[in-house]
């Protein structure tokens, strides 16, 4: 399928890096999260590829021991991934997201970026492709546009995204960005009524990330730059230097860049969204689709 004109420079990038340590034993290090299969015949991240390859040929960022399993996965599909950005260990999702914007501004172009978990579950894909299309105009304006999900209880674990003012029909600036608050003050955010889980799912420019990316972490923005220009490659696989990608501090993109920019904005969506990354969640989901 081909992508349509408009968003031709939209490049899905999924990140595949997450072991599971909380859903042991179900996940180890010989079947990590990426590569599980839950009531469906394809794993998370066939799943997650399915969703988004419409748009483009997404990129990919995982450990340098699961390249054979990536793979294989892909191959299955029938999808050739445009990269594969193979980590020599797990430094989080910053960094993570960090290298696939740096080899993409090498280019010399500044596509937009739809980064997202492999391990999420999605009722509406094509809602969510619906969502990105709206989006677009305004990560094309130099936002970073967050996808928030109306919370349903008042969860510890994910952060919460407050709007602030409309920014075009259904987009918003945000307010505050406050991750893992405790139960009253999540009790408070869900009374307020504006308020959203963040998702994970982030639509932005490579321009606009770098640059926040180098004014709240300069020596992760150097570091992982290096981690690119020193990879070696082959084919679309990127094997990322040790050295200077093990120096990125080990943090979420959240935590990162997120939680501190004010060029952050939020599209509230309702794509049918599921956190699998932990057993409370992954009960709900089997529980729900049984």
């Amino acid at each position: 399928m081909q992508p349509e004109s408009h968003l031709k420079d939209i490049i899905p990038v999924i990140l595949a890096g997450g072991q599971g340590r909380r859903l042991r034993p179900l996940t180890s290090s010989r079947t990590p999260k990426p590569f599980l299969r839950l009531l469906s015949p394809h794993t998370f991240l066939q799943k997650t590829v399915l969703r988004v390859h419409s748009l483009n040929a997404p990129a990919l960022v995982a450990n340098v021991a699961y390249r054979d399993r990536i793979k294989k996965d892909m191959a299955a599909l029938g999808v050739t991934p445009s990269q594969i950005f193979l980590e020599p260990e797990g430094r989080q999702t910053a960094p993570a997201v960090a290298v696939a914007a740096h080899y993409f501004a090498a280019t010399g172009n500044d596509p937009l970026l739809l980064v997202m978990p492999s391990d999420h579950a999605i009722e509406n894909p094509d809602m969510l492709l619906d969502a990105v299309r709206h989006a677009e105009p305004v990560a094309r304006q130099g936002k970073m546009v967050s996808f928030g999900v109306r919370p349903i209880r008042p969860e510890t674990e994910y952060g919460y995204i407050r709007q602030g003012k409309q920014i075009q029909e259904g987009v918003f600036s945000v307010s505050s960005f406050i991750e893992k608050p405790d139960v009253a003050t999540a009790k408070d955010f869900i009374q307020s009524g504006d308020c959203y889980w963040n998702s994970g799912i982030f639509l932005f420019s490579v321009s606009c990330f770098l640059a926040q990316l180098k004014q709240f972490n300069s020596v992760m923005c150097d570091q992982s730059y290096a981690a690119v220009a020193r990879a070696s490659r082959l084919q679309n696989a990127v094997f990322l230097e040790k050295e200077a990608f093990s120096s990125c501090p080990a943090e979420s993109l959240d935590r990162a860049v997120m939680e501190k920019t004010d060029s952050l904005a939020v599209m509230p969506i309702d794509v049918g969204w599921r956190d699998l990354g932990r057993w409370p969640d992954l009960f709900r989901y089997v529980l729900r689709a049984a």
